[in-house]
């Protein structure tokens, strides 16, 4: 593991647009401290942990609000398993709120130097602390394969306080400068993970409640292994200046979420829903090229037993336009489901190799 430095802190700079731009274009991100009210983003933890007890994924022997995990339910975007539960806490009306709060808006306005685009597609995500049988660290990877249209930024926030062994974010400073990088199959986020050396420094930190770290589609980013007993929940939300192309796969809800009718129908008040119509944004196809490439490499992969290619195959299944693909990848699950149960010295890879 490289040597990981500690955050330059860019919360003097709040307020100046300017300022930050210039940092973001140096270093490729900004760690910002309390940019969201703590208390808010507190109140959508204990949402969201509510959601995830009642879904089986904390400890039933202790206090929800401590957010224990179970471990015996670990598990992992895109299963299905997780997407029985992850549906519920996506369409939480108070986690979306966070995500177009005033502050962060009036933030990337001042950044772009026009108003911004909050995208309407976003992350949330569910990691499970680390162990010998479960493993779900998000290797190193570029946004930009996967956003696509124009250079857009991201915006991580725990949900709560969230030390480094809880399995914060980790990015390299400097790596957007060289643009974006080869990739391999990977188990990560996005199923793509950088294959080649990646530039630049290390850095991450502690955050709490209401902290942020902002970064652009080409800075390279992991996540540190989750060595605590909790779940470490957070969200990850994507802002662009309202004037430049936004690829399509941005405006939809999460896949497997359902329509944006369906997300809204549980929400309390309509003031936020399609916020995204006011700024008329100009729409654009997803540049799936670095997808097919993904998964071309996932299929020989799979056809030769590697049960690596297995998470990418799942992604297919659940997100990719081409029907014929999506039965090429359901197959090829099929065969490694079914190598994976086969006895001992039949000649065949087992789930170990």
């Amino acid at each position: 593991m490289d040597v990981v430095h500690e955050f330059f802190d860019s919360t003097d700079l709040i307020g100046n647009g300017p300022a930050l731009a210039e940092r973001l274009r140096r270093d490729g991100y900004l760690f910002l401290r309390g940019l969201l009210p703590r208390e808010e983003v507190q109140e959508v933890q204990r949402r969201l942990l509510e959601k995830a007890a009642a879904g089986g994924w904390l400890d039933p022997a202790c206090p929800v609000e401590e957010g224990i995990a179970n471990t015996g339910a670990a598990c992992k975007d895109p299963e299905e398993r997780y997407m029985q539960v992850f549906r519920s806490l996506w369409t939480d009306e108070a986690l979306h709120r966070l995500r177009t709060h005033p502050n962060v808006l009036t933030l990337f306005e001042g950044i772009f130097g026009e108003p911004a685009l909050a995208h309407p597609m976003f992350v949330q995500r569910n990691i499970f602390p680390q162990s010998e049988s479960f493993d779900f660290t998000t290797g190193a990877h570029q946004d930009k394969v996967h956003i696509g249209g124009a250079t857009s930024y991201a915006m991580w926030v725990p949900l709560g306080d969230c030390p480094r062994e809880k399995g914060v974010l980790s990015v390299a400073a400097g790596s957007h400068l060289a643009g974006v990088l080869d990739t391999k199959v990977g188990g990560g986020a996005g199923g793509m993970d950088i294959c080649v050396p990646i530039p630049g420094q290390w850095v991450s930190g502690s955050f709490e409640a209401g902290d942020a770290l902002i970064f652009s589609d080409t800075t390279v980013h992991r996540a540190l292994p989750n060595r605590s007993r909790q779940l470490r929940q957070s969200f990850d939300a994507r802002y662009q200046p309202a004037s430049q192309p936004v690829a399509d796969t941005n405006m939809i809800p999460y896949s497997g979420c359902g329509t944006w009718e369906e997300v809204y129908a549980g929400w309390a008040s309509d003031d936020q829903k399609y916020y995204w119509e006011a700024l008329s944004p100009h729409v654009v196809p997803l540049d799936r090229s670095y997808y097919e490439r993904r998964d071309e490499m996932a299929f020989a992969m799979a056809e030769s037993g590697d049960v690596t290619a297995r998470d990418a195959l799942l992604r297919i299944v659940q997100r990719d336009p081409n029907e014929e693909k999506r039965q090429r990848a359901e197959h090829l699950l099929r065969d490694l489901a079914a190598r994976a149960v086969q006895p001992e010295g039949s000649g065949t890879l087992s789930a170990s190799t």
